[in-house]
């Protein structure tokens, strides 16, 4: 067994002027998540502890903390791979409802502002399938599936700066659209990538590459939104100045 000393960030809107820590003493097994050592907590001496969780096999992302300052799901670490004395926070740039659980509003409403469905062309058949091995499938499949556990935009400095940026995952998904040869939008989006809330707001520092627990980084994924702005802005001055190029 672990002994393991939580100090866990407690917070109730209707009767604490401010944010305080309690701190408890629980064991756990040897291959106890950092979830289990919250349970034992709850079991115990906090009955009353607030925090989310669902799927337990790190596939929904509900369960995302700040775990020793770093974002974590805290049901797929071991506590063993952190320490025995863990700070448990919320995820930071979002409301706290309450304890260590928050309101993901802020997260999901930059989200939609990058028009993350397909908005079809005209044209488009039903199901039309881009072949995997294809060159423009495998440009869209260039990173693992997203789990929107809002690590990313915990992590990153840009949104604590600027919270109208848009944010890691939200250009992320906006790389994705705008590869995608069936999608109807991609001036519309490529337009928002360029203003002040888009891609040209992040300073690369790669925070959201380091905590998201798919191994995804959409500091890549901004970059590249980048470099596609930047052509598209030259092709549009060369265009001004030579007129567009003629068909053969």
């Amino acid at each position: 067994m672990l002994k393991v000393t939580l100090k866990v960030h407690r917070f109730t809107p209707e009767s604490d002027k401010a944010p305080h820590f309690e701190t408890h003493e629980v064991e756990v097994g040897e291959r106890a998540s950092i979830l289990d050592a919250l349970f034992a907590a709850q079991r115990a001496a906090a009955p009353d502890l607030a925090f989310r969780f669902s799927c337990r096999v790190g596939m929904c992302g509900s369960c995302a903390m700040v775990v020793n300052g770093r974002e974590r799901l805290t049901c797929s670490t071991l506590v063993k791979t952190v320490g025995t004395e863990l700070r448990i926070e919320p995820l930071r740039n979002v409301p706290v409802v309450r304890d260590l659980a928050t309101d993901l509003k802020p997260f999901f409403d930059a989200y939609q502002r990058s028009l993350p469905h397909l908005v079809p062309r005209e044209g488009l058949k039903d199901f039309e399938v881009i072949p995997e091995e294809s060159a423009t499938g495998k440009s869209m499949d260039h990173q693992p599936q997203c789990i929107d556990c809002g690590s990313c935009y915990s992590a990153c400095s840009l949104v604590t700066l600027h919270p109208r940026y848009l944010g890691p995952m939200a250009l992320h998904r906006a790389l994705t659209l705008v590869l995608d040869p069936r999608d109807a939008a991609r001036e519309q989006r490529m337009a928002m990538v360029a203003g002040e809330a888009g891609a040209f707001r992040c300073h690369t520092l790669g925070n959201c590459r380091d905590v998201c627990p798919r191994g995804i980084s959409p500091t890549a994924s901004i970059e590249r939104l980048k470099r596609i702005s930047v052509g598209d802005q030259f092709r549009g001055f060369l265009s001004m100045i030579f007129g567009p190029a003629k068909k053969q």
